[in-house]
């Protein structure tokens, strides 16, 4: 008898995780989406050095800036940074809400191009026979490292970060508050150089391109996606983040 019971258990609990998937981003209007493969063709991973200290580097463990030691950003571990999604964004009501038709979300980077400063990954995003140029370009500017990612024929871009549980939003983009387990959309008007979110209060994030739908979602274990509505995304990070208030005075 308890062995029926914990088998009826295990058979419900199945059922509830296979019906995850289409609860996740009910109410926020931020569909979730699974990253791809990722393949790299010989010579087009590596380290690549930006200038003072800051680095990219890809292989099959994702992609990684750094300054120095630090880690300012990583795409989620094992499978493709970027997927392109086909469908339409609902902005009729009090937020935006996706409607995602399919995502093409396998990546090959078949080449690197390297110039002072800049490191620039071509390739494609496919699936079921479906294939978008896509370029990944990352960049150093003053105290900010910039990467941008440019995706021909998609409606909207995803960018597959990896698990941020530190994460606090910097109003007005974002709520002065832990993001964790829920998608946010950025408030709109908000520019590409105005941070949005900073990783335990260590590095800032600005999230583009203006004039764009964009949301955050870090509802998922492994994941911090970032959603941008339109065939560009750009991304900046800096390791110079926000200095904390001053503790106020006691009267």
């Amino acid at each position: 008898m308890l062995a029926l019971v914990a088998s009826l258990a295990g058979a419900a609990l199945l059922g509830a995780i296979g019906w995850v998937p289409s609860l996740i981003g009910k109410d926020s209007g931020v569909q979730a989406v699974t990253p791809g493969m990722l393949t790299i063709a010989d010579g087009a991973g590596g380290v690549i050095t930006l200038g003072e200290g800051r680095a990219v580097a890809l292989d099959q463990s994702g992609l990684r800036i750094t300054d120095g030691d630090d880690v300012l950003y990583r795409t989620v571990r094992g499978g493709s940074p970027v997927s392109a999604l086909r469908g339409s964004l609902d902005d009729s009501g009090d937020s935006p809400r996706e409607d995602v038709e399919d995502a093409v979300s396998d990546l090959r980077i078949d080449r690197v191009g390297v110039s002072p400063g800049i490191a620039r990954y071509t390739g494609t995003l496919s699936s079921d026979g479906r294939s978008l140029p896509t370029v990944i370009t990352v960049t150093f500017d003053d105290r900010w490292v910039r990467l941008y990612v440019d995706v021909q024929g998609a409606d909207a871009v995803v960018l597959h970060g990896a698990e941020e549980l530190g994460s606090l939003g910097y109003p007005p983009a974002l709520p002065d508050r832990l993001l964790r387990g829920r998608a946010w959309w950025v408030e709109p008007g908000i520019g590409r150089a105005t941070p949005v979110m900073t990783s335990d209060r260590r590095t800032d994030r600005a999230l583009g391109p203006e004039g764009v739908a964009r949301a955050v979602d870090l509802r998922r274990r492994g994941h911090t996606d970032l959603h941008a509505w339109g065939s560009v995304l750009d991304l900046s990070v800096t390791s110079s983040a926000r200095p904390e208030p001053e503790p106020e005075e006691e009267s």
